[in-house]
């Protein structure tokens, strides 16, 4: 049996859990929670503290924590003193990540990968970032002191305002733009996937891990990958991406979405063209990653004649440019190597 009271701090509430060993959980209540009602893994923000046992509210077992937490807002201690209780949770590596965050100095920041130095496993950076998630015991393990490498906030159960106060609590001083610039990582990260594998391929765990965040800014930022998509869309070219991430992206956006109407979609084949052909001169084309893409674009312009003489001056569909771009598979795959010396 675990005993649960809720503690209502200077920057937001909590939900604070544990037992006759220790502190258990220190959760965020989400904002519909009424004050006083039952605890429920619904009203936390960060589920994983939530444990699994029967919960009894007790005020009285908490006393030691409030007070410490009362005094940490108000700037009178540095560390927490309280008894902690894990339980069964996390494994050897996410316990060995949860005592490192309570080695980092209050008031100082470490980077994912400089926890992950520090644990003395270097290339675990994401490991250590998806184990900072699963802290069940905010601000007391304090992996509000972890950030981006890029001096971004990176992600946080409470919020990224909650975590930007804490840190200007502990008087670490931040970048006025430092929630921004976790955005305009992603965006970079998203164009670099969209580019290479389109909308569909491009996962929200591989955006993530090259923008060295946890996946769950993705939705905090953009909500969904089709925000994350559209706003690339919408920015592209004020990004800051190569010139080719640039082309693939439009290209692959094309051959998934289509265009408008026959002649919008002439020119954009035939600029194309010219781009790809212009890419192959340069060297800069990734046979690997282009060949398919690139053989059935060609495969789209040499056919694209034939399939305006048919449809008339209807204007072409997303589905009409679906079926030309999947029709022939075989053809399309014996041309590919051609297609690459024609060009």
């Amino acid at each position: 049996m675990l005993y649960v009271a809720e503690y209502t701090s200077s920057l937001g509430r909590l939900a604070l859990f544990g037992s006759d060993r220790g502190l258990r959980g220190v959760s965020f209540l989400n904002q519909s929670h009424e004050q006083g009602t039952l605890v429920t893994k619904k009203s936390v923000l960060n589920p994983q503290a939530f444990p699994n046992e029967e919960l009894v509210p007790n005020e009285g077992a908490f006393e030691t924590i409030k007070s410490e937490l009362d005094s940490y807002f108000l700037g009178e201690i540095r560390e927490f003193a309280v008894e902690l209780d894990f339980g069964d949770r996390g494994t050897p590596f996410q316990r060995q990540v949860w005592n490192a965050l309570r080695e980092i100095p209050y008031g100082t920041c470490l980077t994912y990968g400089e926890l992950a130095q520090q644990i003395g496993n270097p290339k675990a950076a994401r490991a250590v970032g998806l184990a900072n998630n699963r802290n069940p015991l905010a601000i007391v393990v304090p992996c509000h002191r972890v950030i981006g490498a890029n001096g971004s906030l990176v992600g946080y159960a409470g919020g990224l305002d909650f975590k930007r106060a804490l840190l200007e609590l502990e008087g670490v001083s931040l970048r006025a733009d430092a929630s921004s610039t976790t955005r305009a990582s992603l965006l970079q990260a998203g164009a670099h996937e969209f580019a290479h594998h389109g909308f569909e391929g491009a996962s929200i765990d591989a955006i993530a891990a090259r923008a060295s965040v946890n996946r769950r800014m993705i939705y905090h930022h953009f909500s969904s990958k089709r925000g994350l998509y559209d706003a690339v869309d919408a920015n592209l070219e004020s990004l800051n991406v190569a010139a080719d991430v640039t082309f693939r992206f439009k290209l692959m956006t094309l051959l998934q979405h289509g265009a408008v109407n026959s002649n919008q979609l002439e020119t954009q084949l035939t600029q194309f063209q010219h781009q790809i052909a212009q890419m192959q001169r340069d060297g800069s084309i990734d046979v690997n990653q282009d060949a398919n893409v690139l053989a059935r674009l060609l495969y789209l312009i040499e056919q694209f004649g034939d399939l305006v003489a048919r449809r008339g001056s209807r204007p072409l569909t997303q589905d009409d440019l679906f079926k030309l771009v999947q029709s022939k598979p075989k053809a399309t795959r014996t041309i590919v190597s051609p297609t690459l010396k024609r060009i």
